[in-house]
C-alpha cells in the first residue's frame, strides 16, 4: 500500500500544472458515476446434499463528487456512495478525496490520480457481503486510485478510474468460553478487512 501512495504521489508532483479553465482554482466539478445490476447466492453442501438458491435482488449504487479545484489541477473532491437494495435499507460511505488531474492544452483526455480516507456502514457489493453491515458509520474506507478524463467540450466530460478501496470493519463479540474448569462470557473484538480492486465509470460537468 505505502508503494502504491508513493508512486502516485511522485505521478503527481512530476506534472506541471494544466492551462485549461476546468482546471483552474476555484472551478467546481460535479461528478456522477454508478452501477446497477441484480446478484443472487446459491449455497450447497456436499455432506448433506442439500442446497439453496436465493432470489435475485436487484441493486443500484451510485457514486457523488462535487469537487473544488484549490489550486490548478489540484482538487478536493468529498464523496458520497448511495447503496440501494431490494428489500433492504439504504447504504452509504463518506470520502474525502484529494485529487490532481493534468491536462496538456488542447488534449482531449487528462490522466488524474487521487487518495482518501472516510468512513461508512457499508462495503461494495460482493458475493457474500450485500448493502449495510452496521447501525453505525464504523466502517472505515481508504481510497487510492487512478485514472482519465476524456473532454467532450468545455464544460463536460467522460470519466474513467481504477479504484483499490479497503474497507475495515471492527465489533465486539459476546462468546460463551471455557476457562479454568466453567463457563464464562467473554468480549472478544473482531476485525474484518477487505481489498477491492474495480472499474469505475461516470460523467463530469465543470461549472
Amino acid at each position: 500500500m505505502a508503494r502504491i501512495v508513493g508512486l502516485l504521489s511522485i505521478i503527481a508532483l512530476a506534472l506541471s500544472p494544466a492551462a485549461n479553465a476546468q482546471l483552474a482554482a476555484g472551478t467546481w466539478e460535479l461528478s456522477v458515476s454508478g452501477t446497477a445490476g441484480s446478484v443472487s447466492e446459491t449455497y450447497s453442501s456436499s455432506g448433506s446434499g442439500a442446497s439453496h438458491t436465493s432470489d435475485a435482488q436487484g441493486y443500484l449504487t451510485l457514486y457523488l463528487r462535487p469537487a473544488l479545484f484549490l489550486t490548478e489541477g489540484l482538487s478536493f473532491e468529498p464523496e458520497v456512495v448511495w447503496t440501494a437494495i431490494e428489500n433492504n435499507p439504504p447504504a452509504f460511505s463518506f470520502a474525502g478525496n484529494l485529487s490532481y488531474t493534468y491536462r496538456a492544452p488542447d488534449a482531449v483526455a487528462g490522466p488524474f490520480v487521487l487518495i482518501g480516507y472516510g468512513f461508512g456502514n457499508t462495503v461494495p457489493l460482493t458475493q457474500r457481503a450485500l448493502g449495510r453491515l452496521s447501525d453505525k458509520m464504523d466502517i472505515s474506507l481508504l481510497n487510492v486510485g487512478g485514472g482519465a478524463k476524456f473532454f467532450l467540450g468545455e464544460r463536460i466530460a467522460l470519466r474513467t478510474e481504477y479504484r483499490y478501496q479497503r474497507y475495515g470493519y471492527k465489533y465486539d463479540s459476546v462468546n460463551l468460553m471455557y476457562m479454568n474448569g466453567s463457563y464464562e462470557y467473554q468480549t472478544v473484538t473482531r476485525e474484518i478487512v477487505w481489498n477491492f480492486h474495480s472499474v469505475i465509470l461516470g460523467v463530469s460537468v465543470f461549472l
